[in-house]
């Protein structure tokens, strides 16, 4: 039988058959650990089954999958798949405390790596005035990315699902802990299904309330799948070889710069500090774009001798250049 994975709960799963629901637990072939062993389910993936009691199957193997959104793992550079056959992301922005326009751009290039459509969905829009400003913001940010002002709590913008969402729709809700994917989940299903608390108050932080990835068959036909927030998000893939725009504009600027090693924070003749003062690109957006190509050679550095050599090359030189600086500002200090 072909059923496909609801819920994921390390080796036990809950697989939907026909609308019926059945625990599983994988082929003894899963754990096996050498290099043919095959990878694990997860939500999303369809799955073909033996039935090995009312309620029980076995899963005997996964299905080509037609997308996944992978991400690192807090340890080296391992990789791990968020879930699966995924044909739309909504990125979930909290409009209080948990907006970050950084976060934005990252959850927008992990969208671009896995080559799934992304729609940006500022929510809590009730709780504030300024919310044309906000989005504004973010539209000048994201390029031909569409954003939405939605507020589960009024309903305002909130038809915007039925806009994206069909009976061949699997989307996934994205966004940090307390930005509102559970309340979206249940607005949806028109049920409580997901638990919600409020966020902590001097930061919006969410509880973490949803702890597991969970997918849902919506009444208006198409799924959903909601997913616990994250705190970190390790990206896959070189971001030189993106076609996000904002990064794609950065890297082309980089090759204009007068010097082949040229920092792009202080270095004379810097075409991307010529573009920040033109209003070209915003400094934040290089801030983001350096902060992960940092992480992108630190990961890098873990597992490669070559990427460690220069990695330590780099970090040498930029000490080097840091103490030359230093020692120039106390000379002068010294002569006055």
């Amino acid at each position: 039988m072909i059923g496909r994975v609801t819920e994921e709960h390390k080796t036990n799963y809950i697989v939907n058959i026909d609308d019926s629901e059945y625990r599983a637990v994988v082929r003894g072939k899963f754990h096996i650990g050498d290099e043919a062993t095959p990878e694990f389910p997860k939500v999303g993936d369809y799955v073909s089954c033996s039935l090995i009691s009312d309620n029980e199957v076995v899963i005997e193997s996964v299905e080509p999958r037609q997308s996944v959104i992978v991400r690192k793992t807090n340890e080296g550079n391992d990789k791990q798949v968020l879930v699966a056959n995924v044909s739309l992301i909504f990125i979930v922005v909290g409009l209080d405390g948990d907006f970050n326009m950084n976060r934005i751009e990252r959850y927008l290039l992990l969208a671009e790596q896995s080559n799934i459509k992304a729609v940006v969905l500022l929510n809590k829009s009730d709780l504030v005035t300024d919310k044309e400003s906000f989005k504004e913001r973010v539209e000048s940010r994201v390029g031909q990315v569409p954003v939405y002002l939605i507020s589960t709590k009024d309903g305002q913008g909130m038809n915007v699902f039925s806009e994206y969402i069909n009976q061949d729709t699997t989307a996934v809700l994205l966004g940090s802990s307390g930005a509102g994917k559970s309340s979206i989940t249940n607005w949806l299903l028109d049920q409580n299904k997901q638990s919600v608390q409020s966020v902590r108050e001097d930061d919006s932080r969410g509880r973490h309330t949803t702890t597991s990835r969970q997918l849902f068959t919506l009444p208006n036909g198409g799924f959903l799948i909601d997913t616990p927030g994250m705190r970190e998000l390790g990206l896959v893939g070189d971001i030189d070889e993106t076609n996000d725009s904002i990064f794609l504009t950065i890297e082309k600027l980089s090759h204009q710069c007068k010097f082949p090693n040229c920092d792009h924070m202080k270095s004379a003749g810097c075409r991307i500090l010529e573009a920040i003062k033109q209003g070209e690109i915003e400094s934040a957006q290089l801030d983001n774009y350096l902060k992960l190509k940092r992480e992108q050679e630190f990961d890098d550095s873990k597992t490669d001798k070559l990427s460690t050599y220069k990695y330590k090359k780099k970090q040498k030189s930029l000490q080097q250049s840091y103490k030359t600086i230093r020692n120039k500002k106390y000379k002068e200090r010294g002569s006055k």
